[in-house]
């Protein structure tokens, strides 16, 4: 029972320090991505990015779903909790930040995003 205080205690001189929070790192993908191209026909969804490593994957007529993401080397890894189960999505980032492909497991065919306002110019066609 005294190593509550104990704990307490610490974390209140930690936080009465003065030590700055860690900043978020600026991901170059903030913001939201909606689904353009999808040869296997999946529904529309898209995938909103935040500073601090998180974000949602949100579809029509289904609840949100939260994921953690890490990028590195041209590489985008999506942990999302899908309905209470771990999946974890590899994507690839175009050099110049304009796409983010997944490319599908099952029929081996790449769909893409591109940032909201950007369907236009990418002709996209995932409806």
């Amino acid at each position: 029972m005294k190593l509550v205080p104990a704990v307490v205690a610490t974390v209140l001189l930690s936080l009465a320090s003065g030590v700055p929070a860690a900043e978020p790192t600026e991901s170059r993908l903030v913001g939201v991505w909606v689904l353009c191209q999808d040869p296997d026909g999946g529904a529309r969804d898209s995938l909103e990015f935040f500073p601090e490593g998180y974000g949602f994957n949100r579809r029509p007529n289904a609840a949100m779903s939260p994921f953690l993401f890490k990028e590195a080397g041209g590489q985008l890894m999506l942990a999302i909790n899908a309905k209470g189960n771990l999946l974890t999505i590899y994507f690839s980032i175009s050099p110049d930040y304009s796409r983010i492909t997944l490319k599908s497991n099952r029929t081996e065919s790449e769909s893409f995003y591109v940032r909201t306002g950007q369907e236009q110019q990418n002709a996209c066609t995932a409806r």
